[in-house]
């Protein structure tokens, strides 16, 4: 009987004997569903074997005890031997691995994954589809922080801000996911697309620098090129992406799902890497949630009139006092500052 070719890599899988391709080949099947329609009922048979195989090897022994006569004609079964660990287990942890290994290579692992990015011994096969490991950088709030990525990206995070990516990044593309702020220096691969995960929005470039605005308690994302081309996809069934070139900024509402674009001055917008604060006919809502983030302060606005107001202002690594007494002065307004709470009233 011949078999088929999703036997052949689940045998050479649980042999330990894939080469490079052939885990690229499993790799990539796992991600189409035709596929695991394949391996499924394969599955399944090796476990029915096994479990055959434990059962069919266990014969028990009739011992008759020949000195007691009120035993004499029952017989007495042997108990069953005890097994080492790794003998009593062995169907369970086999098949456990086996499922394992589906569940790893489909939930986990990028149908583009290599064998590079997983770690293999000869004695633990089911470690060479384990998923990358994936790494977290924060800023807290009141901090900025550098990041060098594995590729020499240099990516500068904002307060309040989270990046996350696999390391080490995968064969064919590197992606990241953001959540917060942050100005990409993208070091180019033109074999190797750089992927930013925005919520829907992926942005994808080669080698450029950017920065994304993407916080969580603001309803727009921000996209503004310094250098270089960006392209943005607005939503995963997005077919026809959007170029954004140097000195453009993208501007994309959450809630409605639309966009505009606008020419600006990417070095000041990007500014705040170097210490600098800029507003430019701010809405004091924006305001309020940018001076939270950078000085790690609450502040309480109490006449809600002021929220109409707006604010226009260039600073440089001024303290907390010295911003405020520029808001209020601008907006005709007083400041209490109570350890980390600051309260704005007329």
């Amino acid at each position: 009987m011949v078999r088929s070719r999703a036997e052949y890599l689940i045998n050479k899988l649980i042999s330990n004997t894939l080469s490079e391709k052939e885990l690229d080949e499993l790799l990539e099947g796992l991600g189409k569903e035709e596929m695991l329609e394949q391996y499924s009922p394969i599955l399944e048979k090796y476990f029915n074997e096994l479990v055959e195989e434990d059962r069919t090897n266990y014969k028990p022994e009739l011992n008759i005890n020949q000195n007691d006569n009120s035993a004499a004609d029952q017989p007495n079964f042997a108990a069953r031997p005890a097994l080492p660990f790794y003998r009593d287990y062995r169907v369970i942890a086999a098949f456990a691995a086996l499922l394992f290994s589906v569940s790893a290579l489909y939930y986990f692992v990028p149908p583009t994954a290599s064998l590079k990015q997983i770690v293999a011994t000869p004695q633990n096969p089911i470690a060479r589809i384990a998923s990358p490991d994936t790494k977290e950088e924060t800023a807290p709030r009141g901090k900025r922080k550098n990041v060098r990525l594995s590729d020499g990206s240099l990516i500068k995070l904002n307060s309040d801000t989270k990046l996350s990516f696999p390391k080490p990044f995968g064969r064919d593309i590197r992606t990241v996911s953001l959540n917060g702020e942050a100005f990409f220096n993208v070091e180019r691969d033109e074999t190797k697309p750089f992927v930013i995960s925005v919520g829907d929005l992926k942005i994808k470039v080669l080698g450029t620098s950017f920065n994304v605005k993407n916080y969580d308690d603001e309803n727009e994302v921000e996209i503004t090129v310094k250098s270089g081309k960006v392209s943005v996809n607005l939503n995963s069934e997005s077919s026809n992406p959007i170029i954004l070139i140097k000195d453009q900024k993208l501007i994309y509402n959450k809630s409605t799902e639309a966009f505009r674009i606008t020419d600006v001055n990417a070095e000041q917008e990007s500014n705040w890497v170097n210490g600098s604060l800029q507003f430019n006919n701010t809405p004091m809502l924006n305001v309020k949630r940018t001076i939270e983030k950078w000085y790690d302060v609450d502040i309480i606005i109490e006449d809600k009139a002021l929220y109409k107001t707006s604010f226009t202002g260039v600073h440089l690594n001024e303290s907390l006092d010295s911003m405020l007494e520029s808001i209020t002065y601008a907006i005709d307004a007083h400041y209490e500052i109570n350890g980390k709470s600051v309260v704005i009233r007329n």
